[in-house]
């Protein structure tokens, strides 16, 4: 989840209902400090936080997080789980490796 693009959203449809900080907060039963920091996207906000602010909108859970979750790719995700165990010179190494490989592939495929 990028929280930042979350917070931008939030403080939009804040200010399209023309509510200050102090009122959505209330609203949402958050503190107004909270709500800037959320906002800003500095502070990550629990499922029960973005429901209440959702609530408070009067916009849905899906249209706050659409478009600014992370898609999920499996085959990335394995690659990034196998170098988390791997050292610097490790991983270095492997991207050496993946770059002569893409370059090849990538003149084989020129005409």
């Amino acid at each position: 989840m990028n929280y930042r693009l979350l917070g931008k959203r939030i403080k939009q449809e804040r200010l399209n209902k023309r509510l200050t900080q102090e009122v959505l907060a209330e609203k949402a039963n958050i503190s107004v400090s909270f709500l800037g920091q959320i906002e800003r996207g500095e502070r990550k906000l629990s499922l029960e936080t973005l429901i209440k602010l959702g609530e408070a909108l009067g916009v849905s859970l899906d249209y706050l997080v659409k478009d600014y979750t992370s898609k999920s790719d499996p085959e990335l995700d394995e690659l990034i789980y196998i170098l988390r165990n791997q050292s610097q010179q490790e991983i270095r190494m492997l991207a050496d490796v993946a770059r002569i490989i893409f370059k090849y592939c990538q003149a084989d495929r020129e005409p």
